[in-house]
Formats: C-alpha cells, sequence, structure tokens
C-alpha cells in the first residue's frame, strides 16, 4: 500500500483509528464533518438512537455519491462529445485551409498567365 498512515479520529463521541493513505487533516475533517452531521440529525429528532443516526446519515452519504458519480459520469459523455465537435471542426478547418491554399495558388497562376 501507498504510504498508508494511522488517523486516530472522533465521531459522534466514539473514538476510532483509521488506515488511510489519505492526508490526516483531510480525515479529520471528514470525521468532524460526519460527527456534526450525526449531532443535528439527533437535535432535531431526540427518539433517534446513535445507529439510526448513523444509518440516515450513511444514507444520505451514498445517496450523494451516486448522485455526483451520474454527473460525472454525464459530464464525461459531453466531454468526449465535445472533444469529438473539436476534432470534427478542426479537420474541417484543415481542409478548408488546404482548399484556400489551392484556391490561392490557382488564382496567382492565372494572374501570372493573364498579367492582372
Amino acid at each position: 500500500m501507498d504510504n498508508l498512515i494511522k488517523v486516530k479520529i472522533e465521531v459522534a463521541g466514539a473514538s476510532y483509528t483509521i488506515a488511510t493513505t489519505e492526508q490526516e487533516g483531510y480525515v479529520r475533517d471528514l470525521a468532524k464533518e460526519m460527527s456534526e452531521d450525526i449531532d443535528s440529525l439527533m437535535v432535531r429528532n431526540p427518539s433517534l438512537s446513535m445507529n439510526d443516526a448513523l444509518v440516515l446519515c450513511s444514507i444520505a452519504y451514498l445517496s450523494e455519491y451516486k448522485k455526483e458519480a451520474a454527473n460525472c459520469d454525464h459530464i464525461r459523455s459531453q466531454l468526449k462529445e465535445y472533444l469529438g465537435d473539436t476534432a470534427r471542426a478542426r479537420m474541417e478547418a484543415d481542409e478548408a485551409n488546404r482548399r484556400a491554399d489551392k484556391l490561392a495558388k490557382e488564382v496567382e497562376e492565372l494572374r501570372r498567365r493573364y498579367g492582372v
């Protein structure tokens, strides 16, 4: 594994040690955000157990992840289309430039031939 580090975090009052390749500050920020989300959920719904709050937060995170993944797939698809359009436009521009060069040479030849 690439530079695996251990990071001790606290989520909703429970301590965990996580082995990760991510930066420690990033992992701590995730833990803090999750803890805040759980605390907020439990304050709004005092009858929730810790497990209920964890499950609800997990479902919300998974839903957000799946929506973002689908959005990324859509953006990738659009980008492929745009790159294809760009390649076609570049080929058309190159062809137009070749035709313009050919026509310019023909015009120059005709001017030389007819002294214009």
